[in-house]
């Protein structure tokens, strides 16, 4: 031991332990408590006076789990955020951009440019789809630029096709009509001013003044009211005023009069089948077609007893085609319109012979008819299947990119700029068809679609068409 030493105090001169004193006497070493050793943490106050009244308490880091998800939800969050911030800001800059058309003056009997647009469902999908796309990229900027639309929709795959064919049918037979009513007139004002017409009109006055018969004759024949009588006749306001006369915008310059915008590449094939079929094919519908038709009706009429047949527990085999009453009433809804024409049969048909096919076809307003103004089609993006659940999340997180593609085709059409319709415009919008799930598209082949089917047109006919010079870009 160290002389200079202190007693109960190491070399350091710090305070020696002291010697644990064996409390139960068997010799073991008493240890002391962890309870007992054990410091307690200090509180951390604030400092702030503010915080302190409020009753908050320390700010400590989140947990690892807290860090990963709140990275997470802000990382997605602000994703959405920023996508939706651009595709407004795409939508705000091409309306601002299109607002002095939308600030044109029109008369009140004065109506602007209008247009005819056809939606179709994407394959194997609802027409919500289409509809949406139209109504959030398209819409918009036709508003702007103060342009009139007229939308048909379908639900069924030919009910375009149908429509457009059917319009041009009866364009074709209002020319055979007024042609009939106009010579019976020529007829008719052509006997009466024959000589032997005269006569016999003067000899009927003459012979009036001594028959009673012919005088209550011509007291029974009655005039209807509408043929007396105008509307505008009754309420006299234009006794006072000249009658007005709308005026529409499409008729004071037919070569950019209107145009046909077809929202999907499926309704973009029908549309040009159904002008085909209306220019190419018969008025009424063919023989062989009505044959067709009353088959495939019997056959899903055989099946549906079938399945009633199997409902009430009988045999459905003993229900066949002969067995069946084709009289039979049969509730259903009405099928789609077949073609009245095949595309095999395009070059022998004449190209509406009622028309007058050199010049422009006008309607009665003097706007060109539908298969005379431009035609446009813009595709219809839409992914489904789990093998493309990738690309249908990076598309989801850019649709700014969709917007801005939409608002380029929107402005070709706005601008209106058309071109003659060549072939390579047959394919617009193909880029489309690469989306279409393959399991459909099989189905479509074994069932005859028309969107599957390769699109055959006629030299005559594209001939008349013209479509919008414009953007190529994909969506």
């Amino acid at each position: 031991m160290d002389p200079k030493q202190t007693p109960g105090r190491d070399s350091k001169g710090e305070p020696k332990p002291e010697a644990k004193v064996d409390v139960k006497g068997d010799g073991a070493e008493a240890k002391p408590s962890a309870k007992a050793e054990a410091k307690p943490r200090p509180k951390i106050v604030f400092k702030n006076p503010a915080f302190r009244a409020m009753g908050l308490k320390q700010i400590t880091l989140p947990s690892r789990n807290w860090i990963i998800f709140w990275t997470v939800v802000g990382s997605i969050g602000g994703a959405i955020y920023y996508d939706n911030r651009e595709r407004k800001a795409v939508r705000q800059r091409l309306c601002d951009q299109l607002a002095p058309l939308g600030e044109r003056t029109y008369h009140a009997n004065e109506l602007p440019r209008k247009l005819t647009i056809y939606i179709a469902p994407p394959p194997d999908d609802y027409l919500d789809e289409s509809v949406k796309l139209f109504r959030k990229y398209i819409k918009p900027f036709f508003n702007a630029a103060a342009l009139d639309f007229e939308i048909f929709s379908e639900r069924r795959q030919g009910d375009i096709r149908a429509t457009v064919a059917q319009k041009i049918r009866e364009l074709r037979q209002k020319q055979v009509d007024d042609r009939v009513k106009a010579e019976l007139e020529r007829q008719q004002k052509q006997k009466e001013a024959s000589w032997s017409a005269t006569i016999a009109r003067e000899w009927g006055k003459v012979k009036g003044v001594f028959s009673k018969r012919n005088i209550e004759e011509e007291e029974e024949r009655t005039t209807p009211l509408r043929d007396l009588y105008n509307t505008s006749d009754v309420l006299g306001l234009y006794k006072v005023m000249e009658p007005i006369k709308v005026v529409k915008e499409d008729s004071l310059d037919t070569v950019h009069a209107g145009g046909v915008v077809c929202i999907g590449r499926g309704a973009y094939k029908e549309y040009l089948h159904g002008v085909h079929e209306g220019l190419l094919g018969p008025l009424t519908k063919p023989d062989w077609l009505v044959e067709q038709e009353e088959q495939e009706r019997r056959e899903r009429m055989v099946k549906k007893l079938k399945d009633q047949a199997k409902d009430k527990g009988e045999d459905p085999e003993l229900i066949t085609l002969d067995s069946i009453d084709p009289t039979q009433p049969f509730e259903e809804e009405a099928p789609v319109t077949k073609p009245f024409i095949k595309t095999e049969d395009y070059a022998n048909a004449p190209l509406a012979p009622e028309l007058n096919m050199t010049q422009m076809v006008l309607n009665d307003d003097g706007v060109p008819v539908v298969f005379e103004q431009p035609v446009y089609v813009i595709p219809v993006p839409n992914l489904s299947g789990f093998r493309n659940f990738p690309r249908m999340i990076y598309r989801w997180f850019h649709k700014r990119d969709l917007a801005e593609a939409m608002a380029e085709r929107a402005l070709v059409v706005i601008n209106d700029a058309p071109r003659p319709f060549e072939f390579k415009d047959t394919m617009a919008a193909g880029e489309e068809e690469l989306d279409w799930p393959k399991k459909w598209v099989e189905r479509g082949k074994e069932r005859g679609s028309e969107w599957v089917q390769e699109l055959i047109t006629d030299d005559r006919v594209t001939g008349r068409m013209r479509t919008y010079e414009g953007t190529t870009k994909e969506l």
